[in-house]
């Protein structure tokens, strides 16, 4: 039995900002809105603090990552018990447009496909800071009393990281991610605990094998060129940069309506991040500056050139 080591919930908690802020440009961009999480708070829990997640019914996937495959983790819906209800009801509206308190079927696939979302966007988050990278495996959701995966019964602490998840005209809701220090020792890229019994088996190599990072776009490449060769090849491409400072949805009414000195209200306040889309992806978020009178965006979040250079060949 084992507690999380004070040095790794350090660097756990040290790279939080930039691992969400890719979260939630990854959300925005598979779920076509807005999506922003402010940096949550990670702690090492005791397991025995958990066990009213295994009393009754919880919406709640589990998650994890195929170079890590024996630590998956948790993604549990809502914080305290007593706020779970208005917790729920909120992801429910999230995610079906309708505010509603029943659980059925369609919310629970609903979820799991919010679930392989935000895993993606943790793959790719940890993936960035590693320079290397991570697969999401395949979540599964749940309405039910949570029931601990096998290396959560073999540890005394886990990592809880609570986060906000918030969306223009939605009520944010509270999503809390269980993890063990071996999967954070994963993502991190941090040599597995010593006094693991199974640390050379888990053990991770250091240089990946070729074949596990597959390009998913790369198509004027040979079996054997180099990354670098491949985009010398795509430099010159004209693409189509935008700028999105807002959106609204308008009835047919509302738009036959608008004339000469209409103001059309954005669903967005002022002094947030303006999205950058090229070819009308989202690859980045700004702030709107002045350069010599014209308008500019000073970038203040970006995906890395893979990811950018992925996204155009989606």
């Amino acid at each position: 039995m084992s507690t999380v080591k004070p040095e790794v919930l350090t660097q756990f908690v040290v790279k939080q900002e930039t691992v969400w802020q890719t979260v939630a440009m990854q959300l925005s961009e598979q779920n076509n809105v807005l999506v922003e999480i402010p940096t949550p708070t990670s702690q090492a829990v005791p397991i025995t603090d958990l066990t009213l997640l295994t009393a009754d019914p919880v919406l709640y996937a589990q998650i994890g990552f195929r170079e890590a495959s024996d630590e998956p983790s948790l993604v549990v819906v809502g914080d305290q018990m007593s706020e779970r209800a208005e917790t729920e009801k909120a992801l429910i509206e999230a995610l079906t447009g309708t505010p509603s308190e029943t659980i059925d079927e369609t919310v629970v696939q609903l979820f799991k496909e919010f679930a392989g979302h935000l895993s993606q966007g943790l793959a790719i988050a940890f993936g960035n800071l590693r320079n290397t990278a991570f697969s999401p495996a395949d979540p599964q959701a749940h309405h039910e009393p949570v029931t601990f995966p096998p290396n959560f019964l073999i540890v005394d602490e886990v990592i809880v990281t609570r986060f906000t998840v918030q969306i223009p005209d939605r009520t944010p809701f509270t999503l809390t991610w269980l993890l063990t220090e071996g999967l954070a020792r994963a993502l991190l890229g941090l040599q597995p605990a010593q006094d693991d019994p199974l640390a050379s088996l888990l053990s991770e190599p250091e240089t990946p094998a070729p074949t596990a990072t597959p390009m998913a776009f790369n198509p004027f490449a040979e079996p054997e060129e180099p990354t670098e060769r491949n985009l010398d090849l795509l430099l010159d491409i004209p693409l189509e940069v935008s700028v999105e400072l807002g959106r609204v949805n308008l009835a047919v009414r509302e738009l036959l309506e608008i004339g000469t000195g209409s103001i059309i209200e954005l669903h967005k306040t002022a002094g947030e991040p303006v999205e950058v889309l090229v070819n009308g992806k989202l690859i980045a978020r700004g702030e709107v500056v002045v350069v010599e009178d014209n308008f500019a965006v000073r970038i203040t979040e970006i995906l890395s050139p893979a990811e950018r250079v992925q996204k155009l060949g989606a």
